[in-house]
C-alpha cells in the first residue's frame, strides 16, 4: 500500500489486489456493495494515519477509485465539504475559460480566415495547440490511456515487482512555476525519471520519458499526481523538435531532481 498527500485533506492509495485480499474484502464487490466500500475506504484513512498528517475531522466527503494495470486499485479520498471542493473546481473552470477568451478570440479567429496557403496552415496549427493547451490537454494517441498517473509513496508495505512500463513520453505544461516546484519536490526522492525542461512564453514544459518506471500503474499515477499541481498533460509528438527551436531549453535530463532541490 502505498500513500501520498494532495492537500491537507486530500489523499491518493495505491493498492494491490493481494492486498485488498488480504484486509478481508474482494475487489470485484468492492465496486457494487456500498457499504464493503465505505468499510474499506475508512481502513485506508486508518492506516494512512500511520504515516500521513491529514486531515480527516470532517470524515469522508469523497472519493474515486480507478482500477489500473497488475490489477491494481488507485483510490483518492477526500475529506473536504462539497461545497469547497465544488468552489475549487470552479476556479479551475474560471482559469479555463479565462485561457479560452485570452487565446482564441474572435480578431484571431477572423485573421486565420482571411489567410492562405502555407500561411494559413501554421496559424491554424498555433490556434489548435493553443486550444488544446486552454483545454487542459486532449484525447492523446491510439489506445488511448487516461492521461494522469499514479506515483510511489510508499508506506512499509510490499513493493510490486518491476515489470517495466509502455507508456510514450509525455509532456506537462506548467503555468505557474512555484508549483512545478512543489510537484518536483513530492516525488523527487521517490521516483527517479528522465525529465527535460524547457520554458515557452511563460509556460514550463517538461518531458517525460516513462522507460524506467516500475510499472504502468506508477506512470499512470505521476501524471494524475501532476494534473494535481497544475500540470497539463499531452502527447510529445514533434514537441522536443519545436522546444529546441523555440524555447529555452532549462533542464536537461533531471529536471526533477533539481527542481525538488529549489523547494
Amino acid at each position: 500500500m502505498f500513500f501520498w498527500k494532495i492537500d491537507d485533506e486530500t489523499i491518493r492509495c495505491l493498492i494491490h489486489k493481494q492486498e485488498i485480499d488480504s484486509m478481508g474484502f474482494d475487489l470485484q464487490t468492492l465496486s457494487t456493495d456500498s457499504r464493503q466500500m465505505e468499510e474499506f475506504l475508512n481502513e485506508i484513512v486508518k492506516s494512512s494515519q500511520n504515516y500521513i498528517d491529514w486531515h480527516t475531522e470532517n470524515g469522508i466527503q469523497n472519493y474515486i477509485a480507478r482500477s489500473l494495470p497488475a490489477d491494481q486499485l488507485l483510490v483518492t479520498i477526500s475529506c473536504t465539504f462539497p461545497d469547497v471542493a465544488i468552489d475549487r473546481d470552479l476556479d479551475q473552470i474560471k482559469k479555463m475559460t479565462t485561457a479560452l477568451k485570452e487565446k482564441i478570440t474572435d480578431e484571431r479567429l477572423e485573421e486565420i480566415y482571411a489567410l492562405s496557403g502555407e500561411e494559413k496552415e501554421k496559424a491554424f496549427e498555433e490556434i489548435s495547440r493553443d486550444l488544446q493547451e486552454a483545454c487542459m490537454g486532449t484525447a492523446d494517441e491510439e489506445g488511448e490511456q487516461e492521461d494522469g498517473a499514479s506515483l510511489k509513496a510508499e508506506s512499509p508495505a510490499v513493493r510490486e515487482e518491476k515489470h517495466g512500463s509502455n507508456l510514450p513520453p509525455r509532456k506537462l505544461v506548467f503555468e505557474d512555476f512555484s508549483r512545478m516546484v512543489q510537484f518536483c519536490s513530492l516525488i523527487g526522492e521517490r521516483v527517479h525519471l528522465h525529465t527535460s525542461l524547457y520554458k515557452m512564453d511563460e509556460r514550463y514544459v517538461m518531458l517525460v520519458d516513462f522507460s524506467e518506471c516500475e510499472s504502468d500503474a506508477q506512470a499512470i499515477a505521476f501524471m494524475i499526481t501532476a494534473e494535481e499541481y497544475g500540470g497539463r498533460a499531452g502527447a510529445v509528438r514533434y514537441e522536443e523538435a519545436y522546444l529546441e527551436e523555440h524555447g529555452n531549453h532549462m533542464i536537461d535530463g533531471n529536471a526533477i531532481e533539481v527542481l525538488s532541490q529549489m523547494n
